[in-house]
């Protein structure tokens, strides 16, 4: 009876919607304890179940399969790069880089802890070029490497699970800790409420994410035009998941134009050809 009390629960409430937890409880969430092997585990088999559920394109059956696959790897050169030169390799320890572009009617891309990245196919006639492409993909890194999901996962441990850690919440509760999983990392691979990310995790993502766009040599420019564009569907019939998950601010907007021109001198190597 608890387990379908919590799951109801789940499917019916958006546990912070609209707000970003205050100082004191990411200090305590943050201090909640879960160890990056467990994460990293767990991860790993929620993406493996998710790909087997689900129709896995390879480069033989759609020609955007190479793209997505050559973006994606120039983002995460990029990625290993800017930590390499920050002498901090050791962010990326236990990471199994992996991307799949899986057919879907949902237009949408996720990424989970380890760089385990699923591209949704309806999304790439919305991104309309690689580099577009590219800032999603450096924007749901950027989350990982900020621990954004990790951050909402602890407190969905903490206050909806009744769990110590991530292993204790698997052993007892697995449904319910699935599907805390999912919305915790913003996947859009379950029925309930999409909560978005809150505007302080928005902008972080977003420039942490316009330097490894500039470092893997995409305009980073491109992301304002991108997220106008998502900005305009909003509310449509054509309203991508991308955008309910990751919701539009005007702040946002102010941020990224504020901060573009400083990280553009420093970190954009444009390479010829790149879309």
């Amino acid at each position: 009876m608890r387990r379908s009390i919590i799951l109801i629960c789940f499917l019916t409430v958006n546990p912070f919607a609209g707000s970003h937890l205050p100082d004191a409880a990411n200090r305590d969430v943050m201090a909640y304890p879960q160890k990056v092997p467990e994460l990293q585990s767990f991860a790993s088999e929620m993406y493996r179940q998710f790909l087997s559920s689900h129709t896995v394109l390879t480069a033989k059956e759609n020609v955007a399969v190479n793209r997505v696959n050559h973006t994606g790897n120039r983002v995460i050169n990029a990625v290993k790069n800017y930590y390499t030169s920050k002498r901090s390799s050791g962010e990326l320890d236990g990471f199994a880089w992996k991307i799949n572009l899986v057919q879907e009617n949902k237009k949408d891309a996720w990424c989970l802890p380890g760089g385990r990245i699923v591209v949704y196919s309806s999304l790439l006639p919305v991104t309309q070029s690689d580099a577009s492409l590219a800032v999603i993909l450096s924007h749901e890194l950027a989350h990982i490497m900020l621990k954004h999901g990790d951050i909402r996962m602890k407190q969905y441990l903490k206050e909806y699970l009744d769990s110590k850690d991530l292993a204790t919440a698997i052993a007892s509760k697995p449904a319910e800790t699935k599907a805390f999983f999912k919305m915790a990392y913003g996947t859009g691979d379950y029925v309930g409420v999409i909560r978005g990310f809150s505007e302080e995790d928005e902008m972080g993502a977003d420039k942490l994410g316009l330097i490894f766009c500039a470092m893997a040599g995409f305009n980073p420019f491109d992301a304002i035009v991108f997220w106008k564009r998502m900005s305009g569907l909003k509310g449509t019939a054509r309203q991508p998941e991308l955008v309910s998950a990751h919701p539009v601010y005007e702040k946002r907007m102010t941020h990224l134009e504020e901060v573009m021109e400083d990280i553009s001198e420093k970190y954009y190597k444009p390479i010829i050809n790149n879309n």
